[in-house]
This record gives structure tokens, C-alpha cells and sequence, in this order.
């Protein structure tokens, strides 16, 4: 009868004992499943110097607050940015312009990965523009044979480095017939935007590659030329992320962060701060600071369940 009694009184030691250790390990489960972890620490973010700066910024700040040690890298143009995400397992960058303009860089870096679930930007533009006091220059077509238009610019079409895709998808449609007489000036991105800034103070003709969003149109009453002949793609662009196809597996909770920005990503921020970087002067680790410092409420929801 005792001896009964011990064996039961043992029984539900052991039972309880199994639903601890139960209990425990479907806890241990529930974390793993409900956390991502940092993996490796160290991530570089290339970019131009165009609106992509911002957003760059301020996702390097929020990856900085999980707990990673992010390079932010100014680029002169998309070319060097995509040679750098492709050869970096540890690189992304917030500056891909598609299903056209950056086309060709996918199909020269087999390894590189774009997040489309969501645009960061939803409806990008690339083509050639002018300043809207040349009321004669509505599209591309207006080019076609026009003497006159040709002859106040010198029958030059101001460029940026040759490295960016809208100077490739220039260069194919001037090899048309009707644009022989036409050439197209590389520069860099600066020099560009300089010369236009000069020939828009004295109102004088310019025609310039140019992609919206970007801050000089917010600053310049400018116009994208209407293409009718779709040189630059279907008129649908969209701005989205593109990753080396290492780094989710390298840094999931990285690409879990930077994919969720994007997902909830606001132009009309992204048009604030670029001005404050670019009209303003201000600087722009201190704009990316101030702004995720001054949005704690959507910073908590792209940091939710990871593990730092």
C-alpha cells in the first residue's frame, strides 16, 4: 500500500516534470517563430544623389537602431551603385527605377534580387524635360526636325554621368534618323543640375535627362516631355529596393526592416527631407536622425519582433 503511494506520488513528479519541459520548449518554439534574428552586423547602403538619399538615410538610421553598423555610400551614378550591391553580400540599395530604366543592370548582375511586393515609389517618370516657359516643347516629337529648337540649345541635350540607365535609354533613341543632328552631353549629376540652375535664372532654353521624383522639380517649374514613341519604357515606372541575393539569408531582420520600410514608405516625406538636404543645405545624417527620432509610432512598428 505504501509502496503504491510512492510510485504514484512519483508518477506525477514525473508528469509535471514533462510539462514543464513541454511547456518550456513550446514557449522557446513561439519566440523562434514570432522574432527574426540580426545575423551579420555590418551592411553598406549605396546611393545617388537624388531623392534616393533620403530614403537611404533613414533606413540606415532605423537599421542603426536595431543594432547593425550601416555604411551609407554616395555614388556618382547607377552603374558603380550596382556593380557595389552586386559584388557586397551585405549591400542594398533604395534606388532601383523599373521595368525600364534600370533594366539592364539586372541582366548584367545575375545576382541581385528586387523587392516588388511594394514600390517604395509608385509612379516614377523618365524622359527628357525642359523648363516650362519653353511653351513650344510639349514631347519628344518636338525635337523631330526642329531647326529652330535645335539651333537655341546648339542642338544639345544636356545629360548626367553616361553610367545612369536614362543616358542609355537616351543614347538608343538618338541613334533614330530623325534625331541626327541631336547630341547628347555627359557630365555627372551635379554639373547637370548646375547648368540647368543656370540657364533657368536667365530663362534660357535647356533640354536635360530628368526622372521625378526629384527635388529640382519642387524647386524649378519644370515639365517631362510627353513620349510617344515609349523611349524611356511603358510610362509606368516605380522606384523599388534591390538586394544582393545573399543578403536576406545574411541579415534577415535587415531585409525584414528595410522591406516593411518601403511598404509604408510617403513620398510627401520623402519630398520634405530631400529639400531640407538639398535646398536647405542642412545635413543629412542629421535630417535622417531628426525624422525617425520624430516618427517613434512607425520606427516601433518596422522594428516589431526583432530580435536585437
Amino acid at each position: 500500500m505504501f509502496k503504491k503511494k510512492i510510485m504514484k506520488s512519483l508518477g506525477l513528479v514525473v508528469t509535471l516534470l514533462l510539462a514543464v519541459l513541454l511547456s518550456a520548449c513550446g514557449n522557446g518554439g513561439s519566440k523562434s517563430d514570432s522574432s527574426t534574428e540580426l545575423g551579420g552586423k555590418e551592411i553598406e547602403i549605396p546611393y545617388k544623389g537624388d531623392n534616393s538619399a533620403a530614403r537611404s538615410l533613414v533606413i540606415a538610421e532605423v537599421l542603426k537602431d536595431a543594432g547593425y553598423e550601416v555604411i551609407t555610400t554616395p555614388m556618382p551614378a547607377s552603374g558603380p551603385m550596382y556593380a557595389t550591391t552586386s559584388e557586397n553580400a551585405n549591400t542594398f540599395n533604395a534606388s532601383g527605377i523599373f521595368p525600364s530604366t534600370d533594366k539592364s543592370y539586372l541582366n548584367q548582375y545575375s545576382n541581385l534580387e528586387v523587392y516588388d511586393k511594394k514600390n517604395l515609389i509608385d509612379k516614377a517618370k523618365v524622359s527628357l524635360a525642359v523648363p516650362k516657359y519653353m511653351d513650344d516643347v510639349d514631347s519628344i516629337d518636338d525635337l523631330k526636325d526642329n531647326k529652330d529648337l535645335g539651333k537655341s540649345v546648339d542642338w544639345n541635350i544636356t545629360g548626367t554621368d553616361d553610367r545612369n540607365g536614362v543616358m542609355k535609354e537616351t543614347n538608343e533613341a538618338l541613334q533614330d534618323d530623325d534625331f541626327n543632328d541631336w547630341n547628347l552631353n555627359k557630365s555627372s549629376d551635379e554639373e547637370m543640375l548646375s547648368e540647368l540652375q543656370k540657364k533657368y535664372k536667365k530663362q534660357e532654353p535647356i533640354i536635360f535627362t530628368g526622372a521625378k521624383p526629384h527635388w529640382i522639380f519642387e524647386e524649378m517649374d519644370l515639365k517631362m516631355l510627353k513620349d510617344p514613341d515609349k523611349v524611356y519604357g511603358s510610362g509606368d515606372e516605380h522606384i523599388n529596393l534591390v538586394f544582393n541575393k545573399n543578403f536576406k539569408d545574411e541579415h534577415p531582420a535587415a531585409y525584414k526592416i528595410a522591406t516593411r520600410i518601403a511598404d509604408d514608405w510617403n513620398e510627401e516625406d520623402e519630398n520634405k527631407l530631400s529639400k531640407r538636404i538639398y535646398v536647405d543645405k542642412e545635413d543629412p545624417q542629421k535630417v535622417a536622425e531628426e525624422y525617425v527620432d520624430g516618427h517613434e509610432s512607425k520606427k516601433d512598428k518596422w522594428l516589431e519582433g526583432i530580435q536585437q
